[in-house]
């Protein structure tokens, strides 16, 4: 058995008599776990910020149900046949996709899942910075390979914001919608980011990194600048939402639609997305390296490329851009 799956059994333990001494012997008969064996691993769960009291004479005690992703927590009860059985998690770092690239480069597990709860240098499209408050959101990266060619990869995007929508439509009751090509709204604000990254030889993709950052319990009291263009689910529901609930159903979603999207069913997930779309059948501005567009947003590709009515009538088909809504 695992570190970590070790490590899960210990905090259900812990998590069972929440404010209670356990002692020692318990984590022998219910876990298998010895005292040499107990120790560095209680020693790692502090490590990761779970608070736990020691003591010679009565065990080990937990706090209070920590406010952290930590692995052992995301996996107890997670059903997911890929996605995050294998994590890897972070206090802090500068980007959890630029881990989870060197990662796939070196052949990890498909669905290995890279979490921080702090970025430095986090990203979005076009290099846009991700900005977050420690311990209040989730950003994570996950790793695939889809067996896809290069103009077929943002399927994993459309994938993606599919899944962020239906794990707040399930844990938060709010109504998300998806503005294409990569941004989960709530009202005309923003609330979770996507960012896929590949690295492709010929035709065929060898990895792809999905990046997801959503904003939950975030009050953007560090960037009030952003509250007027940005949302968090704390904000919009008016309680403070379990980020650990959130991600659970999150994996479970996409590891779901991801079976689907490898027995090479699209209609499905374009329908869904369409579903949940904040532009569709609506005026639109496009702007591009190249161009600025106007016209009618009128659906999605099954490769996920924007399907615009121009002035004319004419059908035109949109690889990338920023889309604005017209009012």
């Amino acid at each position: 058995m695992t570190n970590i799956a070790l490590q899960g059994q210990i905090l259900e333990i812990l998590l069972e008599h929440c404010g209670s001494f356990v002692p020692a012997a318990t984590f022998t008969v219910s876990a298998g776990v010895s005292q040499a064996e107990l120790v560095p691993l209680i020693a790692s769960l502090q490590r990761q910020g779970v608070s736990i009291t020691v003591s010679s004479a009565d065990g080990y005690r937990l706090n209070a149900l920590p406010d952290r992703l930590v692995p052992p927590l995301i996996q107890q009860g997670l059903k997911t046949a890929r996605a995050a059985r294998e994590i890897h998690y972070f206090a802090q770092t500068d980007s959890t996709n630029r881990i989870a690239k060197e990662m796939a480069a070196q052949g990890a597990a498909e669905g290995t899942l890279v979490i921080a709860e702090e970025q430095t240098g986090g990203r979005g499209r076009m290099d846009r910075t991700w900005v977050s408050s420690p311990f209040s959101s989730i950003l994570c990266s996950i790793i695939f390979y889809p067996g896809l060619g290069p103009s077929s990869l943002f399927r994993l995007t459309m994938m993606a914001s599919v899944a962020v929508v239906r794990a707040i439509e399930v844990v938060c009751k709010l109504p998300a919608q998806i503005k294409w090509p990569n941004d989960v709204y709530i009202g005309n604000k923003k609330v979770c980011g996507i960012l896929t990254e590949f690295a492709a030889e010929r035709d065929r993709v060898q990895y792809a990194v999905v990046g997801i950052g959503i904003n939950v319990n975030d009050e953007f009291r560090s960037a009030p600048e952003l509250a007027g263009i940005a949302t968090s689910l704390k904000n919009e529901c008016g309680r403070t939402i379990s980020r650990r609930a959130l991600l659970q159903q999150l994996l479970e979603e996409l590891d779901r639609r991801y079976e689907t999207l490898l027995q090479g069913s699209v209609v499905e997930l374009k329908t869904l997305w369409e579903q949940h779309s904040m532009i569709l059948n609506r005026k639109v501005t496009i702007a591009s390296a190249q161009d600025l567009m106007e016209g009618t947003a009128r659906g999605i590709t099954d490769d996920g490329h924007l399907l615009l009515e121009d002035v004319s009538g004419t059908i035109r088909e949109i690889v990338s851009g920023d889309v604005s809504l017209r009012m």
